[in-house]
């Protein structure tokens, strides 16, 4: 696919903070959706994360030390998932894109997020 045909004539689900998770991304491409948004997820926190792939939801989760699980996705969403992310550094967001590159269609850099959770928790990891 054409970069400039991404968008081109697509039904799409926004980025929404506490929305975009799994099982509203998957419900979305249930009903038609072609691309689907993650949450914004901050890079600094997906830098921090272990790959693991989880045998019961057949899902790959991305997940801090203390089990918490900061992304996940599945093979239905291959091709079809835009990673919102959170940042302040591009070196460091371009670290995080490419740790997430295998299972995302693109990236989307949220630029001007105004939720406390986007102006305070980018640079707090």
């Amino acid at each position: 696919m054409k970069q400039e045909d991404l968008y081109r004539n697509k039904v799409i689900l926004a980025p929404m903070v506490r929305v975009c998770a799994l099982p509203m991304r998957l419900l979305a491409l249930d009903y038609g959706a072609d691309l689907v948004y993650s949450e914004e997820q901050i890079d600094r926190k997906i830098l921090l994360c272990e790959k693991k792939e989880n045998q019961i939801l057949h899902t790959t989760d991305f997940m801090l030390s203390d089990g918490t699980v900061v992304f996940r996705t599945c093979p239905a969403e291959k091709g079809k998932l835009i990673l919102q992310i959170g940042t302040s550094d591009g070196k460091r967001s371009l670290a995080a894109a490419r740790k997430l590159q295998d299972y995302i269609a693109g990236v989307d850099v949220n630029m001007g997020c105004p939720k406390e959770f986007s102006v305070k928790v980018v640079d707090s990891y």
